[in-house]
């Protein structure tokens, strides 16, 4: 799968990227069309993954903003441009991604408007740069990696990027100097190649040729940001949803935990009907009952293992137990928590995954698990350090409903 960025808010700007994530190729067009024609050119007939500097999902129903707008903003602070279909024109955008998905179509290479990360159908991704670059400038903080949460918090949701968008009273010099202490700050991030950034910057010398820089720093963005999704989902956040809008951006834990946090704690939940577990889980674990008989009436137990890829979740080490409601879904199928009893997980990657740990349900009526034995989990997670620790489910153990 070949992945794309596209800036569609500066400029029409395009480039590919190569395996190893640097710039191969940059197209500039005119119009749609040729952006379009320009972006199939550079698929060359293979499966693209390309992000999207522009509302790609918007609902009908005639609204200013829509509801990942506004999760940006009490979650994260940032303010994005309103993507509504009432919005107004210059702010929206939303009529450029509907127009580029038709035009894609037209040139041949038709697209979903959200991320296909089974890699089987070409896709769209939709980026923010603005958000990005804050993600990325936190990432370089010696903040985000040590002190109070509640602070790095607060650091977090005030840090504001440099504005690229417009030049301002200090003309086009004034704008290139900003871009100039952009990428002085982003330094070489992981996954994004900004050297043509720098090489474009480097030959300004008007108002034109430096929107043509940002345009292509934009561009670039999008496109690592959207190769980082699909390599390692883990070190992203899906924020909002495929229905009424999303948008993708790279996240340590402390942006996992602003972005994802719910708002409402589920609780303990009824238990799991066997048939409609089954239809949840069949496809992608095997099924066995742990019981040797079903005793009508009386609640059985059904257990999940997950041979391939296992659901990935990370939680919060603050207490002797994992609570739920700090535990965000990374990668792989949803769990379901109706009736989950006991899990047994990996912490890590590699061998580690490997060697099971028990997680088995409290009586708390908050949603939550011991450690079991809590002297084997000591070995691997001390105490109450606060970090993040990701992990991949292996066996999940519900108990069922009772049958007829």
């Amino acid at each position: 799968m070949r992945v794309l960025g596209v800036d569609l808010t500066e400029g029409r700007t395009a480039v590919q990227l190569d395996e190893e994530g640097r710039v191969a190729a940059t197209r500039r067009a005119g119009g749609l069309a040729e952006l379009a024609g320009a972006l199939a050119d550079l698929a060359a007939g293979d499966l693209v993954l390309a992000g999207v500097d522009v509302p790609l999902v918007v609902p009908q129903k005639a609204a200013r903003s829509r509801p990942v707008e506004l999760l940006a903003a009490r979650r994260l602070g940032t303010r994005l441009p309103a993507g509504g279909r009432s919005a107004a024109p210059a702010e929206r955008g939303a009529l450029l991604g509907d127009l580029l998905l038709s035009a894609l179509a037209a040139a041949g290479q038709p697209t979903l408007p959200y991320p296909d990360r089974d890699q089987r159908t070409s896709s769209l991704c939709e980026v923010h740069p603005d958000l990005v670059l804050k993600a990325l400038l936190w990432e370089r903080s010696p903040r985000a990696a040590s002190g109070d949460p509640a602070t790095r918090e607060t650091l977090f949701r005030a840090l504001v990027p440099p504005d690229l968008s417009a030049s301002g009273r200090g003309g086009w010099p004034e704008r290139a100097a900003r871009l100039e202490l952009t990428l002085l700050a982003l330094g070489s991030p992981e996954g994004y190649d900004l050297r043509p950034v720098e090489d474009a910057l480097a030959t300004a010398g008007d108002e034109a040729s430096t929107a043509g820089a940002v345009s292509l720093l934009r561009a670039v963005l999008a496109a690592g940001t959207a190769r980082r999704y699909l390599l390692a989902p883990e070190t992203c956040v899906f924020l909002g949803d495929r229905e009424s809008g999303y948008t993708v951006l790279p996240a340590d834990a402390l942006v996992r935990r602003l972005a994802l946090r719910e708002a409402r704690r589920p609780g303990r939940g009824a238990l799991f009907p066997t048939t409609s577990l089954r239809e949840r889980l069949g496809k992608v674990a095997s099924l066995h009952s742990p019981d040797l008989l079903d005793v009508p009436g009386r609640a059985g137990r059904l257990t999940a293992v997950f041979e391939t890829e296992g659901p990935r979740y990370e939680f919060d080490n603050l207490d002797e137990m994992l609570w739920w409601k700090h535990t965000r879904h990374l990668a792989g199928a949803a769990l379901p928590i109706e009736g989950l009893e006991e899990m047994v997980v990996g912490l890590g990657d590699g061998d580690g995954e490997r060697a099971g740990l028990r997680l088995v349900r409290s009586r708390h009526r908050t949603l939550s698990f011991r450690f079991d034995p809590p002297a084997v989990w000591r070995r691997r997670v001390p105490p109450r350090d606060g970090r993040t620790y990701a992990f991949r489910v292996l066996r999940a153990t519900y108990q069922t409903a009772p049958g007829a």
